[in-house]
């Protein structure tokens, strides 16, 4: 082998490594969704069979920079876009020693999936906008809070869009643009 067929050898293996290299960075598998557990329960009269699903909601803590996990369990309605509602009442009404970043008084009023955006679409009332306390770090842990928990419990939700009274809200305390849908990240989950 010549030498400079040797330096041309060299060099395709190392472009091959180079692109190898971009290719597993760019295409990495994201973490898994957690799969909600259907979980049958007989009804009072035992003659009605009441589905519920096991969820992991994720909080604050004082301890943590990460959300910690905790699981419940939910009733499953009929409706699919009421299970998102049950599951946000659960999450907004915390756990005992975790925090939940939601300001006081502040209600859903809606949640609207667009599934042909995969797209949930969040309405919560005018107390929102405010009553917020400000600064970015407080916005985004509001919006990661419930935008990864969503997405991680339900893999039909890519996505998550925020309204204030019905309306668009161009900010949600002066910092962050609630005019585009949020996309989950994980890296805020603890283990996953």
């Amino acid at each position: 082998m010549t030498k400079k067929s040797r330096t041309a050898l060299l060099i395709s293996l190392a472009a091959f490594f180079v692109i190898a290299l971009l290719a597993v960075l760019l295409f990495r598998k994201k973490p898994a969704g957690f799969e909600p557990e259907l979980l049958n329960k007989a009804g009072v009269s035992g003659a009605v069979l009441t589905q519920f699903i096991k969820v992991k909601l994720f909080y604050f803590s004082e301890t943590s920079d990460y959300l910690q996990p905790v699981y419940r369990e939910i009733e499953v309605p009929e409706i699919r876009e009421e299970l998102y509602k049950k599951f946000i009442a659960l999450l907004l009404a915390g756990d005992s020693g975790h925090i939940t970043p939601v300001p006081d008084g502040v209600q859903l009023r809606g949640a609207y999936y667009l599934d042909s955006k995969e797209m949930l679409v969040l309405d919560f009332n005018e107390l929102l906008g405010s009553s917020f306390p400000g600064g970015t770090t407080a916005e985004l842990e509001f919006i990661y809070f419930l935008v990864d928990n969503l997405c991680y419990n339900f893999g039909e939700i890519k996505k998550v869009k925020f309204l204030i009274g019905g309306n668009e809200s161009k900010t949600l305390a002066g910092h962050i643009d609630l005019e585009k849908p949020f996309f989950p990240n994980f890296d805020w989950l603890k283990g996953e």
